[in-house]
């Protein structure tokens, strides 16, 4: 069944913490270097857990489909962390820093065959781990690797790391919902043979969305993606990046559809299938690392 997402998702959590905090965490990250900033969000990740009930309850949500048992406290502390792990690290991708990490990849050679033939693709990722790491190596610049999405929740934490790479704005491309212009932004990236990652696990406004099973339980995912691929006649590939302490990053890219069909008569049920293909994926990956799982809310609310 196909359904407008209400008010009641993740654009309508306010993005927390503070512009001084995050400065703070980034200036320690480039002046003391990983090890001092890392204690530094342990301290962070555990007022965000003692503080802030809605993140508890999310973390909680999670557990319970991932594992099957309501998890510890502890637990719920360990996936926050995770995630502020992750956002650290992110300032020593801006920076170049590549060394610090220990790089696996696997499937990366179907991103330098497109790259090479001159072809532009649709990275399908999610909320898993870092799509940032996809930059190791310097190869988001040579393989022309954009980032797709909506921004403006996150606007404090993306200004303070973009002081870091002044030209990281270059590689982003925001998309505000039902703007006809970053549609046709995004065609022409394509059409220039450039590699574009968009989310498919968060529902924007006004999308509409899809059910899906997701762990067992019903889960609406948006239709966006695969409308989007669809029009632009392009491949698509499922990619992403599981962080493993300490230093550690899996990333993996995976064919998705050659095309992204939706005939007219059928249209429902092929977008049905795409995100019940997208879904299983989703869960296939988030099984092997469930800490790096960062939606905050609840994925399987029906409001």
């Amino acid at each position: 069944m196909t359904a407008t997402r209400s008010d009641g998702d993740w654009l309508g959590v306010a993005e927390k913490g503070s512009a001084w905090g995050i400065a703070t965490t980034i200036w320690l990250a480039t002046v003391a270097g990983r090890p001092a900033a890392r204690w530094l969000v342990r301290g962070i990740a555990l007022w965000y857990t003692l503080l802030h009930p809605g993140v508890r309850r999310a973390s909680r949500v999670w557990w319970q489909h991932a594992r099957g048992q309501p998890p510890s406290l502890g637990q719920i502390y360990r996936h926050v962390l995770r995630f502020a792990q992750t956002v650290l690290d992110r300032c020593f991708f801006l920076q170049g820093k590549f060394d610090l990490f220990t790089i696996e990849r696997d499937g990366h050679q179907h991103l330098v065959d497109l790259h090479e033939s001159g072809r532009g693709a649709l990275l399908l990722s999610a909320h898993l781990g870092s799509t940032e790491a996809m930059a190791a190596g310097g190869y988001r610049d040579k393989l022309k690797i954009r980032v797709v999405g909506y921004f403006k929740n996150a606007a404090m934490i993306n200004a303070a790391l973009g002081r870091l790479d002044p030209t990281s704005a270059t590689r982003v491309i925001h998309i505000e919902p039902g703007s006809a212009d970053s549609v046709l932004a995004i065609r022409d990236r394509i059409e220039a043979g450039e590699l574009l990652a968009v989310a498919g696990d968060r529902i924007g406004l006004s999308d509409r969305t899809v059910t899906a099973e997701f762990f067992g339980e019903p889960a609406r995912f948006a239709t966006g993606p695969f409308l989007l691929a669809a029009m632009l006649k392009c491949p698509v590939y499922f990619v992403g990046g599981l962080y493993e302490e300490p230093n550690k990053y899996k990333l993996f890219c995976e064919p998705f559809a050659e095309r992204i069909e939706l005939p007219r008569k059928d249209r429902e049920a092929a977008l049905q299938r795409y995100a019940a293909q997208y879904a299983q994926r989703l869960e296939h990956y988030a099984r092997q690392a469930p800490d790096n799982w960062f939606n905050f809310y609840d994925f399987w609310s029906k409001s």
